[in-house]
């Protein structure tokens, strides 16, 4: 999960929280200002999650700010010594929540940016993800420039519009299964990630110390089985419907360098533009 989604959730479960005390509180027939006494705590919630504890804290001060000119009238009343007490507990109970929430909020976006950091499997496929693509053709690069040696790359696409008439879960657990496959039909030494374009989903393997011919045949192999597969559970697409892409480094480096970016914008967009990668001569 993201921070952004975390975020989202927090809010939503917070929000609800603190609204359904205050209709407790409504019903039970609580004094008015204690009821938005309790919903000023919604906005310093949202200041913390958005500026962490100085958002919390700045957020604390308006509210208790708020809630002693909610009481105003009744402190000219009766003055302010009945009130004093009330007040404190109201501003310690804002200054405390904006403190430790700001705090909480801002570590856990710390360990959830540094989880994602460091993520590399494809949570709808179980490959790997843009992310480690991207980096294993780094390290490939490398390896093949220090050494003098190739490696290929071999993408297949499969078309979006072939699996979205799949109900949710049916579409899942057909993800989940063509991992599987894939990630058994690789050497040890290979790598299989997954990527979701805006049209396709995009299969790609990582084949060290492989050459033109051996991407050929293994492409071929690939788009036969993934055809199987989605043929076997009622998917009416053959080999021939596959976009298959078949390069080799260094003689390919300009189509691989446009597959790396292609890559990279999947892995930093939810639901990118990505065009099909130039094929290999």
């Amino acid at each position: 999960m993201s921070y952004t989604q975390a975020r989202r959730l927090l809010v939503a479960v917070g929000v609800g929280v603190l609204g359904v005390l205050a209709l407790v509180m409504f019903a039970r027939r609580v004094e008015a200002v204690e009821v938005v006494a309790v919903l000023l705590f919604v906005p310093v919630f949202l200041a913390l999650l958005r500026w962490d504890l100085a958002g919390g804290l700045a957020a604390a001060a308006v509210a208790s700010v708020a809630y002693i000119a909610m009481r105003a009238s009744a402190i000219d009343a009766v003055g302010a010594s009945r009130f004093t007490g009330l007040i404190v507990a109201r501003a310690i109970g804002y200054f405390v929540f904006g403190a430790l929430g700001g705090w909480a909020n801002a570590y856990l976006r710390a360990s959830l940016t540094k989880l994602d950091l460091y993520d590399q499997i494809d949570d709808l496929t179980g490959l790997f993800n843009a992310r480690a693509f991207i980096l294993g053709t780094d390290f490939e690069m490398a390896r093949a420039r220090r050494y003098q040696s190739i490696f290929a790359v071999v993408v297949v696409d499969i078309p979006d519009a072939s699996l979205e008439r799949l109900p949710r879960r049916a579409y899942v657990r057909l993800l989940r299964e063509l991992g599987r496959l894939l990630g058994g039909s690789v050497r040890e030494v290979d790598r299989m990630a997954h990527g979701r374009g805006n049209a396709h989903h995009r299969l790609a393997a990582i084949l060290p110390e492989t050459g033109p011919e051996g991407a050929r045949v293994f492409a071929a192999r690939l788009a036969d089985r993934m055809a199987e597969f989605l043929g076997g559970r009622g998917i009416a697409l053959d080999a021939g419907g596959l976009r298959v892409v078949a390069l080799t480094y260094p003689d390919d480096e300009d189509a691989l360098a446009q597959l790396r970016r292609e890559f990279a914008t999947i892995d930093n967009v939810e639901h990118p533009e990505a065009s099909e990668p130039t094929r290999a001569p």
